[in-house]
């Protein structure tokens, strides 16, 4: 995906605000290092699956024993959330 769609696909998905916002960020960033991420992230978005999509299977060890949990188990039984982000 190329910047400049990237930028577009920004626009259309992030709230006014929020999409403001990221652009302030980013400006105020030095050209390369601004081109870097931002290229970072248009290929990760390319990477991603696209809404609606199955999920990539994978496993995972549940946190209250040493037992693994595989995604695919979950289909078509109940709705499975999955929540990253980084809590430092």
């Amino acid at each position: 995906m190329g910047l400049d769609a990237f930028i577009d696909l920004l626009k259309k998905n992030l709230s006014t605000t929020d999409f403001n916002r990221m652009m302030a960020f980013t400006a105020s960033m030095e050209p390369e290092r601004r081109s870097a991420m931002m290229q970072f992230l248009a290929e990760r978005e390319t990477l991603a699956p696209a809404v609606g999509s199955t999920a990539p299977d994978f496993t995972l060890p549940r946190l209250d024993s040493g037992d693994q949990v595989r995604l695919s188990s979950f289909r078509g039984r109940k709705p499975v959330a999955l929540i990253f982000g980084s809590y430092t």
